[in-house]
């Protein structure tokens, strides 16, 4: 609209030039042919030139306005913002609800000890509340928290497992590992076993070597710990399998083996670390 406005602005002004041009001699056109004449003054013709030109333009702009592409783009625009709206809408109750979860949780895990849910009962909130959240890394780790606090380690360890068969998850796999420290012997080997079986299908991650090895020191076989930290220190040079290895190879007595990053900080990392068994 504001283009129409400014060309017939245009017009005018360019129509008030040419008649002031004009007004002296308005000129004369005559045009013949076979029995047909046609006769008027320069000015007649340059207005009527004008005004054909503006109607035609006037003309192009309504067609371009109602043009269908336009429209059925228009709607298709209209439908995916409608769409993203619903989607939105229907995220926040549900993302609502992920918070309550986790708060509800997080007051069963501030419960003391003595007075803290029991496991039969934490089995039915977890089965009639957090059904559609068991692969929320969130809800989960904060499940596992409550689990831990009433001392309800073996079944985390269920947990975890059936989480990992639904869904890898890095940060769940390096909780596998912490979790083996206060089992029994019998349960922390059958983490080992179960975490070997899955490095058949990884062989990889260094998330789950460095968890291997950590299983391996909790069931006392160094040799095999000190292989996985090396295996997950090649693939992902991290600081905290770093500090497992140069923790291994300090009690082991073989700082030697890998003496150019592991001298340094053998006297330091040990503080930071899980209480696994050493040599």
């Amino acid at each position: 609209m504001i283009r129409l406005f400014l060309y017939t602005l245009l017009a005018i002004v360019m129509g008030l030039v040419v008649t002031l041009l004009l007004a002296s001699d308005p000129g004369y056109l005559l045009i013949s042919f076979q029995h047909y004449t046609f006769e008027t003054s320069l000015f007649a013709l340059f207005v009527a030139l004008l005004v054909l030109v503006l109607l035609l333009r006037l003309l192009f702009m309504i067609l371009d306005l109602i043009n269908p592409l336009h429209l059925l783009s228009f709607g298709r625009s209209w439908s995916l913002q409608r769409r993203l709206r619903k989607e939105a809408e229907a995220a926040a109750p549900a993302n609502l609800a992920e918070r309550q979860l986790i708060v509800e949780l997080q007051e069963l895990r501030s419960v003391p000890v003595a007075e803290a849910i029991k496991l039969a009962d934490l089995r039915k909130f977890w089965k009639k509340r957090a059904r559609k959240f068991a692969d929320d890394i969130d809800v989960v780790s904060e499940y596992l928290n409550v689990l831990e606090h009433i001392g309800a380690t073996a079944e985390a360890v269920t947990v975890v497992e059936g989480s990992l068969e639904r869904e890898w998850n890095a940060v769940l796999v390096r909780r596998y590992a912490l979790l083996s420290l206060p089992l029994d012997a019998s349960g922390a080997v059958k983490q080992l076993q179960r975490a070997e079986a899955w490095l058949e299908g990884r062989p990889q991650d260094a998330v789950l070597l460095m968890a291997l090895g950590r299983l391996s020191l909790r069931n006392q076989l160094w040799g095999k710990a000190r292989d996985y930290f090396e295996r997950s220190l090649k693939l992902v040079p991290g600081t905290e399998v770093f500090a497992e290895l140069a923790r291994l190879l300090q009690n082991l007595h073989e700082p030697e083996r890998n003496p150019h990053y592991l001298r340094p900080h053998t006297g330091t990392v040990g503080a930071v670390l899980p209480k696994f068994p050493q040599p």
